[in-house]
Parts: structure tokens; sequence; C-alpha cells
């Protein structure tokens, strides 16, 4: 099996595993089975390890003899948080792999084998609908993402229910509960969706900066940092729909079903998103900026550009 990333495994289980194996460091003995958490920090690079306890050291420490590595490109799903130190060992080795033993692993780094299995597949589960979310969103329902939440509060990850949060938001903004709706039905819930995002992005005003940076293309195209991802993937999301409206509808004062009104609350809460809710500038600029900028260009009976 292909394991050269197993390396970065002791460079960072997720903070919120930091102790998770502390109740049951009394309970391990020689024998046992234990899974080895190698978390990522997008969830799509989760991994794990799988090995038998060969040895309880006096300082409480355990040499683990590895049955499997299982990490990146080696996952069939998609499937958060970085990897930390368990063992000298597996920072220093070149690769790591089936039968190796590993010695001196905290056991505070180590789960048993059923505990760590099911926590895995839970953070595997939320990946899968995040990842769905941010590809066509086909079958993401509210309900879908109210389990998704559910699961990033019991695996710990509040950066991920903040995500799902924006996810949900979206979702039932555009009424299509789970399937695609055209731009002129998906845009009337637009306005109070992008200011709730908005409000749940302003505690995260270094992720809204990344995705602005990726927007303008001044960045790579993604981010290993969902949050990040989701921010683009609502800016792009709203661009297009406001595209295809624009298309179809060559002055803005006219369109069926929006006022004038209507249509510059939608981009007054694209830049308020793309603000932080009007904490930090965009494009060294402030909300109202932005705001006055569009009502001129819509009332002028002209579709303003993102």
């Amino acid at each position: 099996m292909r394991n050269s990333r197993f390396i970065p495994f002791v460079v960072g289980i997720c903070l919120s595993l930091m102790t998770v194996g502390t109740s049951f460091a009394a309970s391990f003995k020689v024998g046992d089975r234990v899974f080895i958490p190698l978390y990522s920090e997008n969830l799509l690079d989760d991994g794990y390890a799988d090995g038998i306890i060969q040895r309880i050291n006096a300082d409480g420490t355990v040499n683990i003899k590895l049955s499997d590595v299982v990490n990146g490109e080696d996952k069939t799903m998609y499937g958060t948080c970085s990897p930390s130190g368990a063992s000298e060992q597996i920072m220093t080795a070149p690769t790591a792999r089936a039968k190796e033993v590993v010695n001196d692993v905290p056991t505070d780094k180590i789960l048993p084998w059923t505990i760590g299995q099911f926590q895995y597949v839970e953070r595997e589960n939320l990946s899968t609908t995040l990842q769905r979310w941010l590809g066509s969103g086909m079958a993401i329902t509210p309900n879908s993402l109210d389990i998704a939440d559910r699961r990033a509060r019991e695996l710990d990850l509040p950066r991920l229910r903040v995500v799902v949060a924006m996810a949900k938001a979206q979702v039932e903004s555009t009424g299509g509960n789970g399937f695609p709706v055209p731009a002129s039905r998906a845009l009337h819930g637009a306005a109070k969706m992008l200011d709730d995002v908005a409000a749940l992005v302003q505690s995260h005003p270094n992720a809204v900066s990344d995705a602005a940076a990726i927007l303008a293309k001044t960045a790579p195209p993604h981010s290993k940092d969902l949050l990040v991802e989701a921010i683009v993937h609502i800016a792009e999301l709203t661009q297009k729909q406001l595209a295809q409206l624009a298309g179809d509808n060559p002055d803005p004062t006219k369109v069926d079903g929006y006022t004038p009104a209507q249509l510059i609350a939608i981009y007054t809460g694209y830049y308020r998103m793309m603000t932080a809710n009007d904490t930090q500038p965009y494009e060294n600029a402030k909300v109202a900026y932005f705001s006055d900028k569009v009502a001129q260009a819509i009332l002028g009976g002209h579709w303003p550009e993102l």
C-alpha cells in the first residue's frame, strides 16, 4: 500500500484529540488493537494507523506494531485539524508501514479500535456531506445538514460547525430542498442568507481574506481550510446566479419578481460577507462604498459587476 504520507502522523493529531485517549489509558493492555488518528486540516486527507500494543513501558507509553496505515490518497471515501506528535521514531523515519513497531507512543494519542473506527467514519460522513455541498449540492437538504452539525458538535469541530451553518443558510435560502432551482427563484432568499453568512464569518477575518484572494485569483484556487472553501463557494454561487438573472433581464429595474431595492440588498449582502460583516475592507473599501456604487448602477439601468 502507499504510505509515504504517514510521516506527518506525529506532526499533528487533531487538538481536539490531544487528551482523547486519557480516559482509556489505564485500560490498555498488551495485545489490544488500537486506532491511531491521522487527521488532516481538510477532512479529505484523514487517515489512520491500525496496530497492536506490543509492550506497555514504565513511563506509561506503549510500543505498537502497525498492522495497517491508511492516509490521504489511500482513502476510498470522502473524508479535519492537523495530526500531533506521538513518536520521535515516526517523525524521523523515511516511511512507516505495516509490521513496523513504533515505540514510546503516549496513550493520549491512541484510541481503542472500535471507538477510533467509529470516530473516523463519522468524520468521513461529515466530510461527504460538506464535499457534496461544495460540489453540485444535489441531495443536500436542511435535514442532512442538521445531521452534519450534530456530527461536527460531537466530534468537537467548532470551525466546521460554522461551515455547516453557512451551508444550511445557503440551502434553505434557495427553497430547492436539495434540488437545483433557477436563479430567479434561488435569489429570493439571497439577501438574508448573505447577511447571515456575514455574521457567521465575522469572527473569522483571516478566512474571509483568504477567500477574497482566491476570488481575485491572487492565491491558488483551493484551500485546505473548509471555511475558506465555503466562503468562496457561496460567493461564486451568488456571482453565477446574478449573472444568470442579468442575462435574462438586461434592465435591472425591470426584473420580474424583484424590485431594485431587493437587488441592491443582494449585492450589499455579498459585500457584507466579503468584508466579514463590515469589519474589514474588501478591495480597500467598506460596505457603504459598494452599496452606493451598486445602487447607482441598478437605478441607472445597469447591472453591477461583482
